[in-house]
Order: structure tokens, then C-alpha cells, then sequence
């Protein structure tokens, strides 16, 4: 009796087939997947745009991302303080339009609040109380902050939406820092479509930045801060101070983005400084609570991020713009004429 049945090579070119097609139909299945979550991610900055609408319509500005009021007494501490460290992000004004109103009603605003896990600053007793108080909204996952794309670590009380604070590192203009304080959003005040003389369909509102390492011993420089001194004044002098910045050895900070609940350049604010996933890795200064610095827009989205512009609509800048493209795209008023 005869049996019939692969020979070894027979089996062998099978299996080898087999692999081929595995291999070339693994790209097209990871291809599609990563077009599934970068949709998902668009839809999220769509929302945040109905959301930024919303908010203008019922207080006729755009949220404010940080209110101080300083000690009444600068030269006695300990007589007349008024402190109030309303460090809120911008995110958190925008939940009730997010259909997150129960979460919005747990924060108290008036006791203020300040983050506690800053650049070389160690939490003091004050900002501890103040994040126990609102620490109900803390730790809220909110998806819509979250983009599928980065599966890095803070998924439950990160961000990946920052909002468009301009070039420079400093929160405001002055002499020596002209092109601070120009983005979509104040760190110091409300913006009212009336200031974005620039078009609010021209100007950024916001844009991605992935989350950070959370491994301080091994930073990575698509994700991670590293430390710039002082005296750096402009957008210029900030992209060679943060190239200095990232040499080996150098102080770094690799919690960004690990709270939406803060404002500051570290959590939930970015800046036009260079170009989307610019190859100079960012920096930001030490020892300040809602620091200056640079803070880039950066995705996994295959050479590209994804922009929410002031008008509401959702767009995708590639790596290769222009850097005074992508610079008269962050200013609300420089007159450009950009499209």
C-alpha cells in the first residue's frame, strides 16, 4: 500500500510562503490600525474644539491657563497673605463641555491648587493640601485628553493636547523677549477672538505632544525635558539653549504630560518654537513651578501631527514645514499671511 503525503521541502516551501505573506500583510494590518487611532485622535481634538467653542460662547474668552495672586506683603511674608495658586489647566475649564460636569463640580476653585511634582521643586506642605483637596478630579482618566497613538506611561491622569502658547519661553512679552506670549492662549490672561488678529482659521489652538518616559535614569529625547538656564530671551536662543541642554549626563525631567489637571509647558501648554517633532529635544527650567521653556509638538503619527485651529477644524502638519510657516501658524498676531 502506498501513502501519499508532503515531502520535507514540500513542507518547508509551505511554511516559507506562509511567512512571506505574514510578513507582507503585517504592515498593511499595523498601517491600519495606526490610521483607526490617528481618526480616534482627530475626533478627540474635534471635541476639544466643540469644547473651546462652547466655553468662548458662554464667557465671550478662551480659558486662562494659570492665576496667581501673589503675597500682599512681599517684605513680610507672614503679614497680609492673599495667596492664591489657581494653577488649573485649561483642560479643566473645558470639561463641562465635555459632558464631564460632575467631575467639574468636585474641583474648588477657590481653594486654588499648584503641582507637586515640578522640575528639581519639592512638593511643600501647601501644595500637598491643595492636591488633596481636588484630588477627586485628579484622578480622573478622561479619554478625550489621551491619544491612542502613545502608549506611554500616565494613562490614567495624562495628556496629550497641549494648548498653543506661542514661540518664546516666557509667558509674556517684554524688551529683550518680543516673541513671547503671542499663542492662542495666555499663561497670565484670557484671549477673546477679537485678539487672534491673525484669523482664528490661521492660528493654532491646540496641537500633541507624546507623554514623558517616567524613567528619569534613561530619558528619551521624543518625550523628556531637559534643563536650560537663564538668560535665554527668544524663540532663537531658546532652540540652542535646549540643543546644549540635551547633552549626555544632563539633568532631565520625564513626568511631562503626566497630569492634565496642571497648567505649565510641562503638562499641558506647547509652544512653535521649531517645527512639529523637531530634532531638538526640549527644555525647560528648573526649579520654577509652571516653567519657561520649549515645548514641541510631537506624535507617533508617522511623520505628522495632528492641529486643532482656533476656527474649530482639525488638520495634520507634517515634520517637513517650514519653520516660519509653522511659526506664523503659533501667533496670534503677527499678521502673516498663512493658509
Amino acid at each position: 500500500m502506498v501513502r501519499s503525503g508532503f515531502t520535507m521541502i514540500e513542507l518547508l516551501v509551505v511554511v516559507g510562503i506562509i511567512f512571506i505573506l505574514a510578513a507582507l500583510l503585517l504592515p498593511a494590518v499595523q498601517s491600519a490600525r495606526e490610521a483607526a487611532r490617528k481618526a480616534q485622535c482627530q475626533n478627540n481634538l474635534h471635541q476639544i474644539g466643540l469644547a473651546l467653542q462652547g466655553y468662548e460662547t458662554d464667557n465671550q474668552c478662551y480659558p486662562i491657563s494659570a492665576t496667581n495672586v501673589g503675597v500682599a506683603d512681599q517684605k513680610n511674608p507672614t503679614v497680609g497673605i492673599t495667596v492664591y495658586d489657581g494653577m488649573f489647566s485649561i483642560h479643566v475649564r473645558l470639561l463641562p463641555y465635555l459632558d464631564l460636569r460632575p467631575v467639574y463640580d468636585s474641583v474648588n476653585f477657590a481653594a486654588g491648587t499648584t503641582p507637586i511634582d515640578n522640575f528639581m521643586v519639592a512638593p511643600d506642605p501647601l501644595s500637598l493640601s491643595l492636591a488633596s483637596i481636588n484630588a477627586t478630579a485628579m484622578i480622573v482618566r478622561v479619554n478625550t485628553f489621551l491619544c491612542p497613538s502613545d502608549s506611554g506611561p500616565f494613562a490614567k491622569t495624562g495628556n496629550n493636547y497641549r494648548g498653543n502658547v506661542g514661540l518664546g519661553p516666557y509667558a509674556a512679552a517684554w524688551a529683550e523677549s518680543r516673541d513671547s506670549g503671542n499663542g492662542f492662549f495666555l499663561e497670565i490672561d484670557v484671549t477673546r477672538p477679537s485678539s487672534i488678529t491673525d484669523g482664528l482659521s490661521h492660528t493654532a489652538a491646540f496641537s500633541e505632544r507624546l507623554r514623558g518616559s517616567g524613567n528619569p535614569g534613561h530619558p528619551v529625547p521624543e518625550r523628556d525635558f531637559w534643563a536650560i538656564t537663564v538668560g535665554i530671551d527668544t524663540a532663537d536662543e531658546l532652540l540652542v539653549g535646549c540643543q546644549v541642554a540635551a547633552r549626555p549626563g544632563s539633568a532631565s525631567y520625564t513626568l511631562a504630560g503626566n497630569w492634565w489637571f496642571w497648567c505649565g509647558r510641562d503638562r499641558t501648554l506647547y509652544t512653535h518654537t521649531q517645527s512639529p517633532n523637531g530634532r531638538v529635544p526640549d527644555c525647560i527650567l528648573p526649579h520654577a513651578v509652571g516653567p519657561p521653556g520649549m515645548a514641541t509638538a510631537r506624535s507617533w503619527h508617522f511623520g505628522q501631527v495632528n492641529v486643532l485651529m482656533g476656527d474649530g477644524s482639525v488638520r495634520y502638519a507634517l515634520d517637513g514645514i517650514e519653520q516660519s510657516v509653522w511659526r506664523a501658524l503659533g501667533t496670534r498676531n503677527g499678521r502673516e499671511l498663512v493658509d
